[in-house]
This record gives C-alpha cells, sequence and structure tokens, in this order.
C-alpha cells in the first residue's frame, strides 16, 4: 500500500510540470509560413524600359535611325522601337535620296503616322518637303552656307542645306585629311559650314565641300575658277566607288 501512495505521488508531482510546459508551448507564437509572408510582401513595380515602344511614338517625333532595308516602294528603316518604320519612296524622292540610298546608312527621320493594330510606322525625312526648300537654280558655286548633318554614308556625308535635294561632301573633302569613315568625324544632326562646289539642275545633285570655308580661300578659288575644267565631281567619285563595290560583290556573289 505504501508503495501504491508513493506511485500515485508521483503521478501528482508531473502533472503541474506536464500542465506548465503544455502553458509555456502554447504561449510562443509559431513563425509565419514562408509563403504566406512573400505573398503578403508587395510586389517591386516593374523597371520601365528606357526604349520607346510602338505605343509611345508620335507624330512629328525624329530618330536617327539605320536603314535596314531598300526596295522599290521604299526604305525600311531600325528606330530602335523594335519594329521597323517604313520611308515612302515618295518621301526619299522629294528629299533627293531615292538613288543614292544604301542598307547601313545613318538617316534622320520623322514619325509620320503610327498604326498600333496593324503594327506599322510610316516615317518622312524632315526637310525632304521640297516645295518650301530652294531651288537648285538659286545656288551659287563657291558660296558658303550653314548646313546639316543627315545621313552618313561609306563615302561622305549628305547635307541639308535647305535646297530642294541635300548635297553630298564627298569623303575627300572633309577637312580631317584621311579618315576611315565620316561617322568617325561626323554626326546626323550635327550643323556644318559648307562650301558649294558645284550644281546639276538636270541631275538634281549637289557637290559640297568642308575644306575652304573661309573668306580667303573663298576668293582665291573664285579667281582661278575655271567652268570648262573637265574634272570628276564629288558626285561621280560616290558613284564609281559605289560601281567598284557593287562589282566587287557580285563577284564574291558567284565564287
Amino acid at each position: 500500500m505504501d508503495s501504491d501512495k508513493n506511485t500515485v505521488g508521483q503521478e501528482n508531482d508531473v502533472q503541474p510540470t506536464v500542465q506548465v510546459a503544455a502553458t509555456a508551448a502554447s504561449e510562443i507564437k509559431a513563425p509565419p509560413d514562408l509563403a504566406e509572408t512573400a505573398q503578403a510582401k508587395p510586389e517591386a513595380a516593374p523597371k520601365k524600359s528606357s526604349k520607346p515602344t510602338l505605343k509611345d511614338l508620335k507624330p512629328g517625333m525624329t530618330f536617327k535611325g539605320r536603314v535596314r532595308n531598300v526596295v522599290d516602294f521604299g526604305a525600311f528603316v531600325d528606330i530602335g522601337v523594335g519594329r521597323d518604320g517604313l520611308a515612302h519612296i515618295s518621301v526619299l524622292k522629294r528629299a533627293g535620296i531615292d538613288k543614292t540610298l544604301r542598307v547601313g546608312d545613318t538617316l534622320e527621320v520623322a514619325i509620320r503616322r503610327v498604326d498600333v493594330e496593324k503594327n506599322r510606322i510610316s516615317l518622312t525625312v524632315p526637310g525632304g518637303e521640297g516645295d518650301s526648300k530652294a531651288t537648285l537654280s538659286s545656288l551659287k558655286r563657291n558660296a558658303v552656307v550653314t548646313g546639316r548633318v543627315v545621313r552618313l554614308v561609306d563615302f561622305g556625308a549628305f547635307i541639308d542645306v535647305g535646297a530642294q535635294t541635300d548635297g553630298l561632301v564627298h569623303v575627300s573633302e572633309l577637312p580631317w585629311g584621311y579618315v576611315n569613315s565620316p561617322s568617325d568625324v561626323l554626326n546626323v544632326g550635327d550643323e556644318v559650314q559648307v562650301r558649294i562646289l558645284e550644281v546639276d539642275s538636270r541631275k538634281r545633285r549637289i557637290s559640297l565641300s568642308m575644306k575652304g570655308t573661309t573668306k580667303e580661300t573663298i576668293e582665291a578659288n573664285t579667281a582661278n575658277d575655271e567652268p570648262d575644267a573637265n574634272y570628276p565631281t564629288a558626285f561621280e567619285i560616290a558613284f564609281e566607288e559605289a560601281r567598284q563595290d557593287l562589282k566587287r560583290r557580285q563577284r564574291r556573289t558567284h565564287r
């Protein structure tokens, strides 16, 4: 009997201890579920892309684009929005670049119209509206004018001088001596001083130079002017280079 009493006493001693432990355990808060914590945390705002999208485009916005393809009805230009824009052949003709534009050329363009549903971008060339421009016949040989670089090609730079077509500064007429590419020394949009070398109204061509734009040089050039001199123009040099380049490409293709 004494042993049974001792056993009961031990059980009574253990019971309060168990209750205390259970009470302490109930007071300890369980750590929050990680999934619930992640859901409760507000999501970070998505980073906005610095590049414009098709929906951001508005008529009149200007871009420096690169010609991706030249076709019969115009030229497709990459303006960095994930979709090439089309400069129609009529726009290129008014700008006087329909026969000289090449794939890879850098060209300043402006948004003409955007169709988001059809994913189409219509482009124009700033200053390419010939009706409001000076006629080629009004340009004077050896006159120095201020122009703006509108397109860079391997053989020179096309300059908007306020005439009905852009003029060409051949790479040989740049004032920095030999350069690998006009893009090494010029950027689209640069304002430059150029001298009119020759104007061909029939072929709608203006030959320009960035050399000899000082008053003294102009007077010397005018005094030694030889209108009947038979020397190649910058345009003739440029077209000959383009013709030779085309021949080289054709030879590589047939190999």
